[in-house]
C-alpha cells in the first residue's frame, strides 16, 4: 500500500534518512521501494551489503535474476506483483509466459499531449527537471553531482548543452518499462558504453558515487522536429542486463512510437535540451530544487517548446 500524508503542495515534508519522499498530483507521499530490505541491505549495510554490493556491480546478480525472469517459474509471481504494488493494468494483454514478459508489456493505450509544442514524459516513472545547467556539475541527488563529459564520454558534444535543460526520469521495477519518441524526427546516433548494472535508486545515489557514469548506458542522439537536437541517455541498472531498442540508426520515427523497452529491474532515462530549445514546467523545476522527484504517467506534459 502507498504511504501518503495530507501535507498540501509546496509545505515541506518531515522524513528522515531512511524515507524517500515524492511529489504525487497535489501530494507527498513516501515511495514503496520494491525488494526493500534486499536494496537496504546493498546500499546502506556496511558490512553485510558490501559481499552483495560487489556481486551487484560485478552483474553476477543481475545474470541470474534474468535467468530466472526468463522461466515459466517465474510467472506465479505476477499476481502478487501487481497487487501488491498497485500497477495499472489498463490497455495490457494480461497474459504473460514469464516474469520478463510480464516486465517489458506492452501498452496498447499510449497518449501524447494534442499539442506538438507540448513534450510528453516518453515514459512513466518518478521525474526531476534541472534548467540552465552547467554539463561539469549535473545533480544526481542531493550532494551528489556527476559530468556530462563523462557521462556521454565525449566534451565536445557535452558543451553544447550549457545553459539548456535536463529532464531525469527513474522507472522503478514497478513502472511501465518501455519508452516512446515525445516527439517526430530522425534518430543521427546510436552508441552503447559498457558498465556496472548498479541501482539507480536514491539508496544507491547516496552510496556509489558518478553512479550514472558507471553503469551500462545507450546513448541516442534525436533530431526532433519541435525541440531541436535532443540527447537520450538510458541508463542500466540492477537487474537490467539488456536495453532493447526498435529502431536504427537514421531511421525516421513518429511521435509515440516505441523506442525501446528494457528486461527487468529499475532504470533511468536521461534528456538534454539545448538553450532555448525548451521550457520545462515551472511547478517541476520547483518540486526538483526542494529534492523531490514528481510521480507521472506516460504522456504527461513536462513542458513545452518556446517557440511554438
Amino acid at each position: 500500500m502507498k504511504r501518503k500524508t495530507n501535507h498540501k503542495a509546496g509545505r515541506k515534508v518531515s522524513r528522515n534518512k531512511h524515507e524517500i519522499w515524492v511529489y504525487n498530483n497535489g501530494q507527498y507521499e513516501q515511495e514503496v521501494v520494491v525488494a526493500e530490505k534486499w536494496m537496504r541491505l546493498i546500499y546502506e549495510s556496511p558490512v553485510g551489503g558490501a559481499p552483495l554490493l560487489f556481486l551487484a556491480r560485478r552483474k553476477v546478480l543481475s545474470r541470474i535474476y534474468g535467468m530466472y525472469c526468463r522461466t515459466t517459474l517465474s510467472a506465479r509471481k505476477i499476481p502478487q506483483f501487481i497487487e501488491q504494488y498497485q500497477i495499472d493494468m489498463t490497455g495490457c494483454s494480461g497474459e504473460y509466459k514469464n516474469f520478463a514478459d510480464f516486465f517489458s508489456r506492452e501498452k496498447t493505450d499510449v497518449q501524447f499531449p494534442i499539442e506538438s509544442g507540448v513534450l510528453g514524459s516518453p515514459c512513466e516513472g518518478l521525474v526531476s527537471a534541472y534548467a540552465d545547467i552547467m554539463p561539469d556539475n549535473l545533480i544526481a541527488a542531493k550532494g551528489e553531482a556527476f559530468s556530462l563529459a563523462e557521462l556521454l564520454n565525449n566534451e565536445a558534444l557535452a558543451a553544447e548543452y550549457t545553459g539548456g535543460t535536463m529532464v531525469r526520469i527513474r522507472l522503478t521495477p514497478a513502472n511501465y518499462h518501455r519508452i516512446h519518441f515525445f516527439d517526430s524526427g530522425t534518430v543521427t546516433d546510436i552508441r552503447m558504453l559498457n558498465g556496472t548494472l548498479y541501482s539507480v535508486s536514491p539508496l544507491a545515489l547516496n552510496r556509489v558515487a558518478r553512479l550514472y557514469c558507471r553503469n551500462k548506458r545507450a546513448l541516442v542522439t534525436f533530431s526532433s522536429q519541435n525541440f531541436g537536437d535532443v540527447l537520450l541517455v538510458e541508463v542500466g541498472a540492477t537487474f537490467v542486463g539488456s536495453i532493447v531498442h526498435c529502431f536504427e540508426n537514421g531511421d525516421e520515427v513518429d511521435r509515440g512510437q516505441q523506442a525501446c523497452y528494457f528486461l527487468p529491474g529499475g532504470s533511468l532515462l536521461l534528456m538534454f535540451f539545448k538553450y532555448g530549445s525548451f521550457v520545462a514546467d515551472e511547478g517541476l523545476l520547483a518540486q526538483s530544487i526542494a529534492g523531490y522527484e514528481t510521480k507521472i504517467q506516460i504522456g504527461t506534459a513536462l513542458g513545452r517548446c518556446p517557440h511554438l
